[in-house]
């Protein structure tokens, strides 16, 4: 925890001399807050609110922080900030249960969202997923990405089904590990697929094609039964 406060004070300083009073607030977010970053894997998840978000803002948060690849910023300005949080609501959703200000003012302190835009929204991020899976499985001989997003879906996948248990009302663990055999249950997903895939992005490595094939085979039904879920439980 103490590395965790001594990099952020770093990042901070860092932004504070590149931006000066461009900089509205920083926080810190995401498994870095919960409790269980997996150190030298995990993200260090900011979002970072400008006065102006501009080009020249960009270049200088570039310099600043752009060669750490521990952090991953979400970068918005204030003008249209509203908009954003209707627009990422889910995000935005998940983000406040888990943050921390580290400079300036709480941008998340009063924002509301309407629970239909929500759902609407999550379904979307999942169905987003799906798409991404297959065109990442479909495209591997080309790019060579598939082992890449796999590894990046995790997170994501992890938080959409914990966002559709708490829209219908249920109470989830603080951490994620201790949510994987709910959701493994609750959406009749394999628990073991759901462990394996925390461990593949702990340790993500070169898959061979039969490798990529049977993976593809295990999450890409998950989702899909995550979706029949949703299907069947909200309203179009």
């Amino acid at each position: 925890m103490k590395q965790l406060q001594s990099t952020l004070d770093q990042i901070v300083s860092s932004l504070k001399g590149a931006l000066g009073d461009n900089l509205y607030s920083c926080c810190v977010y995401g498994s870095a807050v919960r409790g269980d970053a997996i150190e030298g894997v995990s993200d260090i998840n900011l979002l970072i609110l400008l006065n102006d978000s501009n080009p020249e803002a960009h270049v200088a948060i570039g310099k600043a922080i752009g060669k750490d690849p521990q952090i991953d910023p979400f970068i918005l300005g204030r003008k249209g900030f509203e908009r954003s949080v209707r627009a990422f609501a889910p995000k935005f959703v998940s983000i406040r249960r888990n943050y921390r200000v580290v400079f300036g003012a709480d941008p998340l302190k009063e924002i509301k969202v309407e629970p239909e835009l929500e759902r609407f929204l999550c379904e979307q991020a999942l169905r987003n997923l799906r798409l991404r899976l297959a065109h990442a499985f479909i495209t591997r001989e080309q790019s060579r990405r598939y082992p890449f997003v796999l590894a990046r879906c995790c997170t994501p996948l992890l938080l959409r089904l914990s966002e559709v248990l708490r829209l219908n009302g249920r109470e989830l663990a603080r951490e994620m590990p201790a949510r994987i055999p709910m959701l493994a249950q609750e959406f009749g997903i394999e628990e073991a697929l759901l462990r394996d895939l925390v461990a593949f992005k702990r340790n993500p490595q070169k898959l061979s094609d039969q490798e990529m094939v049977a993976w593809h085979k295990r999450l890409f039904p998950a989702v899909d039964k995550a979706l029949a879920w949703v299907e069947a439980k909200w309203p179009a």
